[in-house]
């Protein structure tokens, strides 16, 4: 009787692990993903308006939200703010709040990136 307790004890610790390691992966992936997504979106931002004199900070923010939904997960709901910013020389600062609301699963991210145009003397 008392290998059957060990036995199960043993499955249901490896079922355990193998559960809380699959849920660190998938956070990991998610918190790289919007990372990777955010950095891409400012560079495409940036890109975008380096060159250009005349144009609004809602006109920026605009840009980079649809690049960075176009990136990020579907499935995640995203509060994105523009925290820093300056023209001359362009610089972009974002924060990014992602929650995902699932029962099971359910993660809350936040992102910060900055970027800033590089001088050329």
């Amino acid at each position: 009787m008392k290998s059957w307790y060990w036995t199960f004890m043993i499955i249901f610790m490896t079922f355990t692990l193998v559960l809380g390691m699959s849920w660190y992966v998938e956070y990991d992936h998610t918190q790289n993903t919007i990372e990777m997504a955010a950095k891409r979106a400012l560079m495409s931002t940036m890109a975008a308006y380096v060159d250009e004199w005349d144009f609004e900070i809602y006109d920026v923010l605009q840009h980079f939200e649809a690049d960075f939904k176009d990136l990020a997960l579907q499935d995640i709901e995203y509060q994105i703010a523009l925290t820093g910013f300056i023209k001359e020389p362009l610089f972009m600062q974002v924060e990014i709040m992602a929650v995902n609301k699932s029962k099971l699963r359910g993660l809350m991210i936040h992102v910060q990136e900055a970027m800033i145009e590089e001088l050329k003397e």
